[in-house]
């Protein structure tokens, strides 16, 4: 599984969780909820990193063809 196939499902986690919280007063699914978002901001890190690369690897393909 990719980072954002990852993401993708951590957030629909987030969010089932999140609707218990504000209407149930869930306090487990708070607690998910929380963990879910933290566990995205480290995914965040680490897709910037993977977008960084790929730009890189375009950069560098543009630039052999153009030399």
């Amino acid at each position: 599984m990719d980072t954002q196939e990852k993401m993708d499902e951590l957030y629909m986690k987030y969010k089932v969780d999140r609707e218990k919280v504000y209407t149930k007063g869930n306090k487990s699914a708070s607690i998910r909820a929380r963990k879910y978002l933290q566990e995205l901001k480290q995914l965040c890190g680490i897709a910037r990193k993977e977008i960084l690369e790929e730009i890189k690897k375009h950069e560098e393909n543009n630039d052999t063809v153009t030399n």
